[in-house]
């Protein structure tokens, strides 16, 4: 009797569990193999809400395969069955949206501080909506950035010498006008991971894509940890800091080297526990092109996190407006990766001027061999400039 009643409450147990979820797991799961982009087959939809394209131009022509995306900055309180029916219009067939950044979610997360609009869900809602119509949503993830962060919060990273620091002691505000986590905290990597590893086990996105993996200056980050770690990690003893591991300095080589490998060492985490929260969940990056340079200046080696397998693809943020330089970047890119890993080539539909100009970098991207392209990005000037040149 014993025994029936506990069978009995397994499978109650079992019944109420989600989709896919398991008890218990014995051993990490193998790299999620990349969701096949959807095939939108669906009637165009007559929303036209920019109008007819232009008489004599001719529109983005879309290839069988592709995945055709978009970046999406700000989700609270987007209209989202109206953005998915237009990007269904516009054959475009997955979204990254921001849905958080090293300082908020937008989301109710057990992470990080809550920045919302009216209380609403907006990954809940995002998700419905694209199921509808057939589109993979990205969690895109601002790492490090401390966008849309309360102010206490800003004040206590500052405080706690969290934050990346100038060679004059103040707090670097480059991007977003707000203070930037240093990676090589331990407190600011541990946060990285669990909110990486939150957005794959709360909601069934169809990956998780993360930015902002670099450091944010040229020159090095001058905090107080990044002395204590530099030092402890490679063995070395620093006279002048930040003069030894500034360009020229004795240890400027090897510093370049370290901070590579502590951003490097990161992803990997990262990947890791995204995985284990959601075995299906996509892991990707978005990436500087000129690998090269990328390395020395921001310590971002993305071709590294290829060939460990760490992420599912990357999404080389190619923006040049010329189609020439965009090929030769991509070229370079696809050499790198050697098909490890498809390339879903972004595009800077922001620099461009006129819509026209958008169909040549799509075209730059097909004939390169670019698995997919994403747009940079949605929003009411994309809408009214760009929709009608990608209804083909």
């Amino acid at each position: 009797m014993k025994i029936f009643r506990l069978l009995v409450s397994l499978a109650c147990v079992m019944a109420f569990l989600p989709a896919g979820c398991t008890l218990h797991r014995a051993a990490p799961a193998p790299a999620p193999s990349l969701p096949p982009a959807p095939v939108n087959t669906k009637p165009t939809i007559a929303l036209a809400p920019s109008g007819p394209l232009p008489l004599g131009q001719a529109p983005v022509v879309s290839r069988a395969g592709e995945l055709r995306g978009i970046w999406l900055h700000d989700p609270r309180g987007v209209d989202w069955p109206k953005v998915m029916a237009e990007l269904h219009a516009a054959r475009l067939n997955a979204i990254f949206v921001k849905f958080s950044t090293g300082g908020a979610a937008y989301y109710r997360s057990d992470v990080l501080p809550g920045s919302f609009y009216n209380g609403r869900d907006e990954a809940a809602l995002c998700l419905a909506a694209a199921r509808r119509y057939g589109i993979q949503v990205h969690a895109w993830r601002v790492c490090f950035q401390m966008k849309d962060a309360p102010a206490e919060s800003q004040q206590r990273a500052v405080r706690e010498g969290r934050v990346q620091l100038d060679r004059s002691g103040q707090p670097l505000r480059p991007s977003y006008h707000v203070p930037v986590l240093c990676p090589s905290h331990d407190w600011n990597r541990a946060m990285e991971v669990r909110a990486a590893a939150e957005l794959a086990a709360k909601y069934p996105f169809d990956g998780v894509h993360l930015d902002y993996l670099r450091w944010i200056d040229t020159d090095p980050c001058c905090c107080a940890n990044c002395r204590k770690r530099f030092c402890r990690d490679t063995h070395s003893t620093v006279a002048s800091w930040p003069r030894d591991v500034m360009k020229g300095g004795r240890l400027a080589p090897l510093y370049l080297q370290w901070r590579e490998q502590i951003l490097t060492r990161l992803v990997g985490e990262m990947a890791a526990a995204i995985r284990r929260a959601g075995p299906r969940t996509a892991v990707s990056a978005a990436v500087w092109p000129e690998l090269a340079s990328v390395r020395r200046d921001r310590g971002q080696n993305w071709k590294a996190w290829v060939d460990a397998g760490y992420v599912d693809f990357i999404c080389p943020m190619n923006y040049a407006t010329d189609p020439t330089m965009f090929a030769k970047r991509l070229a370079e890119e696809r050499a790198l990766v050697n098909g490890r890993v498809p390339i879903y080539a972004g595009i800077g539909a922001y620099k461009l001027s006129m819509g026209n100009q958008l169909r040549p970098l799509v075209a730059a991207a097909q004939r390169g061999g670019a698995n997919g392209w994403v747009l940079f990005s949605y929003d009411d000037q994309f809408r009214t400039r760009f929709l009608p040149y990608l209804r083909d």
